[in-house]
């Protein structure tokens, strides 16, 4: 469970998150190991943990210039820094580039992981273009005015998949770098369309990139991310986050998986491949209800449907020890998202075609 500013009355209120099967079990009385967790876009083939040195759990966790070296080669960029996944730098973000750049306030997706839209409230006003579909026009029309300072970009957005092109992003940069603006894309979930990355070598100082090891990997828990920019930014990020920011665990585990070329190239092919299998198990029952299909991406996909019957099939999904992810986007509308099975086992693809075919 995460937080909700609400600006009236100066409060942080619990933000709703995928994976919190303490919580659903709590609900819906069901045992936290019995549950088949699709409420997340987690890659359940996860890398295989080595074995971790004793080292690693018993000295202070300062950055191991290794695992620098192999997050620079995965990431094909010299210029980052390791983190303890991006939530600690989502919530810093706002304040350190309204700080060191244009005041004036972001423009952010209506629909996205919600966790970005909190800390740009907490900064200041946002402006907000659709999550929902492609805003190109809207974000133009926004840059243009004059009134905005930053702009924030998911990529692709989780929950809704739209997933902007890199030169698009590198132009809107062009357009902010005269105006003291950034740009921060969260590609948290690029890992599988690499070629899709705004990363390289010659990008705009003014952009920002993050990106996520546990989804594509994995292994969520051992939280770890990386930040891509310009020096100037990475040195105060870094001073912010402080020392030892990245766990001795986490840190030799993430170097192995970096620099396992072979299974992060294979992995990367299998979920792509996999891809179309994943969204017909849901596709057929639920069109059948009349849901649309709003997103499909190599690590989940999403359904816009009625509130009211997301509320239903959720609730339905959690009776049968489903957890699947509704998404309130207003107007009496919801997505449902649903993460990735696991398709070498075969009872986590039985339980979910007995639930459709229960519903259907």
């Amino acid at each position: 469970m995460g937080r909700h500013y609400c600006r009236r009355c100066n409060m942080v209120k619990p933000l709703l998150h995928g994976g919190d099967l303490v919580q659903a079990s709590a609900e819906f009385g069901q045992p936290q190991t019995g549950w088949l967790d699709l409420s997340t876009g987690i890659n359940p083939y996860s890398y295989p943990i080595p074995t971790i040195p004793e080292t690693a759990w018993q000295q202070l966790p300062y950055l191991n210039p290794q695992l620098l070296q192999a997050a620079q080669q995965y990431y094909q960029c010299q210029q980052l820094v390791v983190t303890a996944g991006s939530q600690p730098v989502i919530e810093r973000l706002p304040q350190i580039l309204t700080s060191v750049g244009n005041p004036k306030p972001a423009l952010i997706p209506s629909v996205g992981y919600q966790e970005h839209s909190l800390a740009w409230q907490q900064q200041g006003e946002i402006t907000t273009y659709s999550g929902l579909i492609d805003d190109t026009k809207r974000i133009n029309e926004a840059l243009a005015s004059g009134k905005i300072g930053h702009l924030l970009i998911i990529n692709p957005n989780n929950p809704t998949g739209i997933c902007y092109n890199p030169q698009q992003i590198n132009n809107w940069a062009q357009q902010l770098r005269h105006k003291q603006g950034f740009v921060v894309v969260d590609e948290a979930f690029m890992d599988a369309t690499p070629e899709q990355t705004c990363v390289s070598q010659k990008m705009p100082e003014n952009l920002i990139v993050l990106r996520s090891f546990g989804k594509f990997f994995g292994l969520a828990g051992i939280r770890l991310g990386a930040v891509i920019a310009a020096s100037r930014i990475l040195e105060t990020l870094a001073a912010v986050l402080g020392p030892w920011a990245v766990n001795g665990p986490a840190q030799a585990i993430a170097e192995r998986a970096f620099m396992d070329l072979p299974w992060t190239q294979a992995m990367a092919y299998k979920l792509v491949k996999e891809q179309s299998q994943q969204l017909q198990i849901w596709h057929k029952a639920l069109a059948k209800l009349g849901v649309q299909l709003q997103a499909d991406t190599p690590l989940f996909r999403s359904f816009t449907l009625p509130t009211d019957l997301a509320k239903e099939l959720h609730h339905k999904a959690a009776q049968a020890g489903i957890l699947i992810r509704p998404i309130d986007i207003g107007d009496s509308t919801s997505l449902l998202r649903f993460g990735n099975i696991d398709l070498t086992q075969p009872r986590p693809l039985a339980r979910c075609q007995e639930w459709l075919t229960s519903i259907g």
